[in-house]
């Protein structure tokens, strides 16, 4: 039997995953897969990958966009999106761009990350512009960041009280229309752990829909492509 997973021998390779999903996503907006004027300022890295990884990445970030879009078109924007393992994704910054715009917005991942975001957006004007309206604050920690209707939080998914005490911050509505976003999340929770939280969210949340993107096995595959992603 495996020894259960513990911070440091298992979390800290998981959150060095972000490093490397966003220095991909980096390599494709800069080659014109799709268009993110906010990722630059998560990354610095401009190393090339190879075509298919490119490729997967603009799949995966159009397929989650399509399913978003339709949410929120749906909804007419009367709901929240909870980024569940969120990295240095730039989905709110993007969204404020376009005419979709969402009651509330949050992002949770492990306080490591959402230390190092927090950091980023708090030395870059452009980024708390987005975040900050005449009508609100933006309140600061060392691991969270609360605006008028976007909250980043550091969180570990699998204490659920810690969970609902987070959300809590964040003011949810759990009587509000919700998405949740994991993208290659779930596969990193110890199976009992992600039982527990997908329980826990279907028994908070009268209307919920979740979004999950997540490696397969496919090994016998002959695409490239899905061989790499």
């Amino acid at each position: 039997m495996e020894p259960p997973c513990t911070f440091h021998h298992c979390d800290e390779a998981v959150i060095a995953t972000n490093d490397d999903a966003s220095d991909c996503k980096r390599c494709a907006v800069r080659l014109g897969y799709w268009k993110d004027d906010y990722i630059g300022y998560f990354v610095r890295n401009q190393d090339r990958k190879a075509p298919e990884i490119n490729r997967g990445y603009f799949a995966r970030v159009k397929g989650v966009e399509m399913c978003i879009e339709k949410f929120l078109k749906k909804t007419d924007g009367n709901c929240q999106i909870i980024n569940l393992g969120c990295g240095f994704d730039t989905l709110y910054f993007r969204l404020k761009d376009t005419p979709h715009q969402v009651k509330n917005f949050i992002e949770l991942d492990f306080p490591t990350v959402t230390a190092r975001k927090c950091y980023t957006i708090k030395r870059n004007k452009a980024l708390l512009a987005k975040i900050h309206d005449e009508d609100g604050e933006v309140r600061l920690s060392t691991t969270d960041l609360h605006g008028p209707s976007y909250h980043l939080m550091g969180v570990d998914l699998r204490n659920l009280d810690e969970l609902d005490n987070k959300l809590q911050q964040a003011e949810i509505d759990y009587k509000l229309p919700t998405i949740f976003l994991a993208e290659c999340v779930l596969v990193y929770i110890e199976a009992q752990n992600c039982k527990n939280l997908l329980k826990w969210i279907s028994s908070k949340f009268i209307t919920a829909v979740f979004v999950n993107y997540e490696q397969v096995h496919s090994y016998l595959s002959k695409d490239i492509c899905r061989r790499y992603m």
